[in-house]
């Protein structure tokens, strides 16, 4: 997060702070203290940041060199008005009780977007953390396409049974988690998984909260027919989004149309494909969005989706920075899995 940007805000609104409540884990919590709390929480924003737990923090919570943790409060809403002056800014999903116990004490509410135009461009600090998420969902994809790649029959088998879609979640959420993050996988597939079939995954790992964001499709019997060619298109697809951005100037809106208007090319009917393009960080999905201009310092999840015959998915984390847009990470987009990357 820049506060830069909320300093700008609050300037410009004449407002004395930042004002927001959250629950624990809360994205924007996060962004605000430097750390994932475990409890609910009111932080404060006005060139440093106050924070207010409901309980008191256990040790290995650690909050970055310019906040500072208050006295905890059974209700931290209520502690926020003996914090701030005449007026704030809020998000507009500031809790209800956290904007009476304001309005009660004749403080202004005025809502912002601030905090989340904030979160568009990383920091160097952040971009680490995102850097890292996404080498650990490598490490998932890599063991799910294992398991794919040494199993055989049909449907798929190896030693400890069938390999379902459900094993391959497990398996690439434990290999996410060995490397020390919070793992999260979707597979677009059910019960046991046959030779011919396209298995999509999308793996969103969080380390330090910010998430990485990949999605292949396997087929571990594969012809080269439909889904080799859908495979191709996508990936296609998502270079298309990444090398359209001119930094600074092009609008997410603009590269998604790319990525869709690619997969048109190889002969899919928009009803069939689908190109987005968002941010990523704190959230699996952010700003910039839609008509928002890619600057430099933006993460970017680009994605190519296509559903017809059966389903592909093919995703890539990008950054954007002075020179262009890359992508994070290397990962094969190869439709036949391997054992080993």
């Amino acid at each position: 997060m820049r506060p830069a940007v909320l300093d700008s805000a609050l300037a410009d609104a004449g407002a004395d702070a930042f004002v927001f409540v959250g629950p624990a884990g809360d994205p924007l919590v996060r962004a605000l203290s430097g750390a994932t709390l475990p409890c609910r929480a009111a932080v404060v924003y006005a060139g440093r940041v106050a924070v207010v737990p409901e309980r008191p923090l256990p040790d290995y919570v650690s909050v970055h060199d310019d906040a500072r943790v208050l006295d905890p409060a059974a209700t931290p809403a209520e502690r926020l008005p003996d914090l701030v002056g005449e007026s704030v800014l809020a998000p507009r999903t500031l809790p209800h009780d956290a904007a009476l116990y304001l309005d009660n004490a004749g403080v202004d509410v005025a809502s912002t977007d601030a905090h989340l135009r904030a979160r568009e461009r990383k920091t160097d600090g952040e971009l680490e953390a995102l850097r890292d998420a996404q080498a650990a969902a490598e490490d998932g994809m890599a063991a799910a396409a294992a398991l794919l790649a040494n199993a055989d029959g049909d449907p798929l088998a190896d030693d400890a049974g069938d390999v379902t879609a459900e094993r391959v979640r497990r398996t690439a959420n434990a290999a996410m988690a060995n490397v020390g993050a919070d793992p999260e996988t979707v597979v677009a597939a059910e019960g046991a998984i046959a030779a011919s079939d396209p298995v999509p995954i999308r793996v969103t790992p969080r380390v330090d909260g910010y998430h990485g964001w990949l999605a292949r499709t396997f087929v571990a019997d594969s012809d080269g027919g439909w889904e080799r060619r859908a495979t191709l298109a996508s990936e296609y697809a998502v270079d298309a989004g990444i090398d359209i951005v001119d930094v600074g100037e092009t609008t997410v809106d603009a590269a998604a149309d790319e990525v869709t208007a690619e997969l048109g090319s190889y002969g899919f009917p928009p009803t069939a494909g689908t190109g987005t393009v968002h941010g990523a960080g704190l959230e699996r999905r952010e700003r910039p969005a839609g008509d928002d201009i890619i600057e430099p310092g933006a993460t970017l999840a680009v994605r190519a989706e296509l559903d017809a015959e059966k389903t592909v998915w093919v995703a890539d984390l990008a950054v954007a920075t002075e020179e262009g847009v890359e992508r994070i990470g290397a990962f094969p987009r190869s439709v036949v899995p391997k054992p080993d990357y």
